[in-house]
């Protein structure tokens, strides 16, 4: 597979005006004498970019309670929020062909940004910004590094130019976790992870031993749930 290797610099600016969105998802699984059940949370936060500059718009959560383990629900409830929600760009921390031959729809525009990969399998030698592109049957794929950490990525956007512009200037928020990697993408992970911790009296069930079955999980959430 042949790739192309794009030195990225400050003249890859955004003179767009787009409306964005980040989408990730969290869960906790509790092992009961039911079984496994599981709090699932998927998140939005959604943005403007106008010639460069990110301005906050709203966010958006959805949760679940399910009587099972909650990987596949989790990915499911991400999946519908990003085909639901109104943006022209939609950021997601997915591995878009594996979601696909698992059944999922991807939304048009989006670019999904893979953390977890063998980094190995990465061998240029370039001085960071730079970006490379691959085409594949369904989407552009390949790998990015703004700073330190080299990232994967999978796009459905055509527009290349406008994914190199995207990929550098959200990569520049100075904070750490953030910087390099995607800045609405990282307040989507801290948005449900927010929201994921106001359930910690969930993990409470995990020690008391009267609280066992699933209906009585489902008491303490929609307790939880009235004071979010």
């Amino acid at each position: 597979m042949s790739s192309t290797i794009i030195r990225l610099t400050s003249s890859n600016k955004c003179a767009f005006n787009l409306k964005i969105s980040a989408i990730d998802g969290s869960l906790h699984e509790i092992n009961s004498d039911e079984g496994t059940i599981s709090f699932v949370i998927s998140g939005a936060v959604n943005f403007t970019l106008n010639q460069g500059r990110l301005n906050y718009l709203n966010s958006i959560i959805e949760t679940r309670i399910c009587n099972s383990k909650g990987e596949e629900i989790m990915r499911e409830l991400e999946y519908k929020l990003a085909n639901e929600i109104n943006a022209d760009i939609i950021f997601m921390d997915r591995k878009f062909s594996m979601d696909k031959k698992l059944g999922m729809k991807i939304p048009k525009n989006s670019i999904g940004i893979v953390k977890d990969f063998n980094r190995e399998e990465v061998n240029i030698n370039e001085e960071p910004p730079w970006i490379t592109i691959n085409k594949e049957e369904d989407f552009y794929t390949g790998y990015y590094k703004i700073t330190s950490w080299v990232f994967r990525y999978e796009t459905n956007l055509d527009n290349l130019e406008l994914l190199q512009c995207l990929i550098y200037n959200l990569s520049q928020e100075p904070i750490p976790e953030a910087l390099g990697y995607n800045y609405p993408l990282f307040l989507a992970d801290k948005l449900v992870k927010y929201y994921r911790d106001k359930y910690a009296k969930v993990l409470d069930f995990t020690n008391n031993k009267e609280l066992s079955r699933y209906r009585d999980f489902r008491r303490i959430v929609e307790h939880v749930r009235g004071f979010v």
